[in-house]
């Protein structure tokens, strides 16, 4: 589990408590505002390769910064909206 702080359509970055290795594959699951998807649920999925990290000085748990490219994805919605 990470905490995004910044994404665009070729990435994103966020923290975590466990360090990652430069090249590492990932899945990922970033469920953003509704005010950006008008969807209440939607979700993006998809795979990301790891090419940045930072030591983060913080007292809270997210103390590894990440950056990752991503490699493919697909916008959805959780399966109780797709029900109604």
């Amino acid at each position: 589990m990470g905490r995004t702080r910044n994404i665009s359509t070729n990435g994103f970055f966020f923290r975590m408590g466990q360090k990652l290795s430069v090249g590492t594959k990932i899945g990922f699951s970033i469920m953003p505002p509704p005010e950006l998807t008008q969807a209440e649920h939607a979700f993006i999925t998809g795979r990301a390769r790891v090419t940045r990290i930072e030591e983060v000085s913080e007292n809270n748990g997210d103390h590894v910064g990440i950056g990752a490219v991503i490699e493919a994805y697909k916008f959805g919605q959780t399966e109780s909206e797709n029900l109604t």
